[in-house]
């Protein structure tokens, strides 16, 4: 209705009033669909928590985490589907995750809204698909003002976090250190590594890198068999029961 930019859940569906919850606490960000949330998605929300919470900068005690879903993912379709936040809510809620509903496209937005609450360290978990993504797009779309572009997203508090991926076709191992960046930007980038702008996640489980959400969910949507093995089993069974995703109603 465009009353606020951002909205915030528990786990239990709770609504939560960004002052109180967020307030000089350090804050982590997974951003995605979660359509469904698979067993990458969960390792690499579990091992980016632990890097950030061990870094100096950050007290473990007043660090918090969060899963957020734009409305432009949930306007995927066409019309917003509130139905469908809902399903993902509980969802997430199930794996004990607080979700943000949000306004905020472009992750400098994101960035910007928690700056209003006196955030001292906010990190952002994701692919390293993710990452060639946005520096690309920002790269892009700001020929005319480079540096003030990076400098938007890339602040001194800000801190991305890279889980790794394979390439398609080879099954190389993807990075934050061997991404592809425009060769016009080559130094930029590597200041951002060597400030700690963007680092990679250091433990990982290489066994589920093949698993794909956008596989997952066609299986899902298909009614292929398989599809439980590659997300946590609370989130199979609450599919399962609640017949979510699918345009082929599940087997019996």
């Amino acid at each position: 209705n465009g009353l606020t930019d951002v909205v915030i859940f528990g786990p239990d569906g709770t609504p939560l009033h960004a002052s109180e919850l967020l307030y000089k606490k350090s804050i982590l960000i997974a951003r995605g669909s979660f359509r469904p949330p698979t067993l990458v998605q969960q390792d690499m929300i579990r091992r980016t928590y632990g890097q950030f919470c061990a870094e100096p900068d950050v007290n473990p005690e007043s660090a918090y985490f969060l899963t957020e879903i734009t409305l432009d993912n949930l306007r995927a379709d066409g019309e917003l589907n509130e139905r469908d936040f809902m399903d993902r809510a509980e969802i997430l809620g199930a794996l004990w995750h607080s979700v943000i509903l949000s306004n905020c496209m472009q992750h400098k937005k994101l960035i910007a809204y928690f700056q209003d609450y006196k955030v001292p360290r906010i990190g952002l978990a994701m692919g390293a698909r993710k990452l060639q993504n946005i520096i690309q797009e920002t790269y892009q779309h700001n020929l005319d003002n480079l540096l003030g572009a990076f400098g938007e997203l890339f602040l001194r508090h800000v801190r991305f976090y890279v889980y790794p991926a394979r390439e398609a076709g080879s099954g190389a191992l993807l990075t934050a250190q061997n991404i592809h960046v425009p060769r016009e930007i080559h130094f930029l980038y590597q200041h951002l590594l060597d400030h700690g702008n963007i680092v990679d996640v250091q433990e990982f489980d290489p066994a589920i890198l093949h698993i794909y959400h956008k596989e997952v969910l066609k299986m899902i949507q298909q009614n292929e068999s398989g599809w439980e093995e590659k997300v946590p089993e609370n989130v199979a069974r609450i599919i399962r029961e609640k017949n979510l995703f699918r345009l082929i109603p599940f087997k019996n």
